[in-house]
């Protein structure tokens, strides 16, 4: 049975837990509403085949009972729009990096306010700090977030996000907490998902659901001439999608058919 820790509960993370000391635990941030949470199908899968992935036994049935105690507590349908944090852990033991036997799952929530987002445009920058590719195409949302955190440094404080590239690779693959898309003639252009270090929910349903917006797939890394000529696009499940309109200290443009996009996807995931 896993440990469950709720906000409220003046919850303390022992020292040892193995997230705290070897990231091996998986995490989720949704966004939730007075109309439930945003995009919640999608964010279960990923959890799950996180665990599976990191050998931590948290299966959709545990899943399932968190989410109705999640539920009970208001956690799920806020009074005003909050993100909402599920952590799991392979809890605490084991000898070293060898984990326990059996894994006692620990489960984390935390729920926080909305942030401000940049409807009108954000200010992002070409970050040196590379995404591993031993990291890229992995997926999963692990607690090893470490190349994020040092792309996150680099930024200003009137930079929204960071922009970062495959080591050895060529063109820019994600943001340190976004995924990245264009409109270039018709075509929806974003990275593949070999390359991305978390594969975004978001992504993962505008990708399906393109034509539904008349638009095509095509899927590479974005170059900065895509950025200069067509514009660039920001997205993640807790702001839908954003426009850049700012590189360093360059305006970025921004065409009809992606102002269209941002509008037309924010207002069917309900985003303000």
């Amino acid at each position: 049975m896993p440990e469950w820790i709720w906000p409220g509960s003046d919850p303390v993370v022992p020292s040892d837990d193995r997230g705290l000391a070897y990231g091996q635990g998986v995490f989720e941030t949704l966004r939730v509403t007075p109309a439930g949470p945003v995009l919640l199908e999608a964010h279960r899968e990923r959890l799950l085949a996180g665990c599976r992935a990191l050998g931590i036994p948290f299966d959709a049935g545990a899943l399932d009972a968190w989410q109705q105690q999640a539920a009970e507590r208001g956690l799920l349908a806020p009074q005003a729009p909050a993100v909402l944090k599920i952590t799991v852990t392979a809890g605490s033991g084991g000898r070293g990096y060898r984990p326990p036997e059996p894994v006692t799952p620990r489960v984390i929530s935390v729920l926080v306010p909305a942030p401000p987002v940049p409807r009108d445009g954000a200010r992002v920058r070409f970050c040196q700090q590379p995404l591993s590719a031993v990291a890229a195409g992995r997926g999963h949302k692990s607690l090893a977030r470490l190349e994020q955190v040092l792309a996150s440094a680099e930024l200003s404080d009137d930079e929204f996000e960071g922009l970062m590239a495959v080591d050895g690779g060529s063109g820019w693959v994600e943001g340190t907490r976004t995924c990245l898309f264009s409109v270039v003639d018709g075509t929806l252009v974003t990275p593949p998902r070999d390359q991305l270090a978390v594969l975004g929910t978001l992504r993962e349903w505008l990708v399906r659901n393109a034509d539904h917006f008349g638009l095509a797939v095509q899927e590479r890394a974005l170059t900065e001439a895509d950025l200069r000529t067509h514009g660039l696009l920001l997205g993640n499940s807790v702001m839908g999608l954003v426009p850049v309109s700012e590189c360093g200290d360059s305006p970025v443009p921004v065409n009809a058919g992606a102002t269209r996009l941002v509008e037309d996807v924010n207002r069917e995931l309900g985003f303000g």
